[in-house]
């Protein structure tokens, strides 16, 4: 029994699927009989695809980081408003200073 060689589907790493593509193309335009034009238009959708996934990954990780540009309430929030909010209260001023 002979046993079938499997293929193992690799994932590589989404900056090294950018390379690779920005690589192949810039091949096909040095060497035009490289690859046909459905290749060429294959590997620039995928090129695309990939910066699109490598975007949209920066920015959940930046998320899940706690650096997104999302509205926070405290941004707007004024401590010190200028209202008499009953928490600070008026004392009296001494008329001349040095006097308690």
């Amino acid at each position: 029994m002979a046993l079938l060689p499997t293929t193992k589907r690799t994932m590589t790493r989404l900056k090294d699927q950018i390379r690779l593509a920005k690589k192949a193309i810039k091949e096909a335009k040095t060497n035009p009989n490289l690859y046909t034009a459905e290749e060429i238009s294959y590997m620039a959708i995928q090129l695309t695809r990939a910066k699109i996934a490598l975007k949209l990954k920066q920015q959940r990780r930046k998320q899940e980081k706690g650096f997104s540009n999302e509205f926070s309430e405290t941004i707007n929030s004024n401590s010190r408003s200028g209202e008499d909010d009953g928490v600070r209260s008026e004392g009296e001023q001494p008329q001349q200073p040095g006097e308690s």
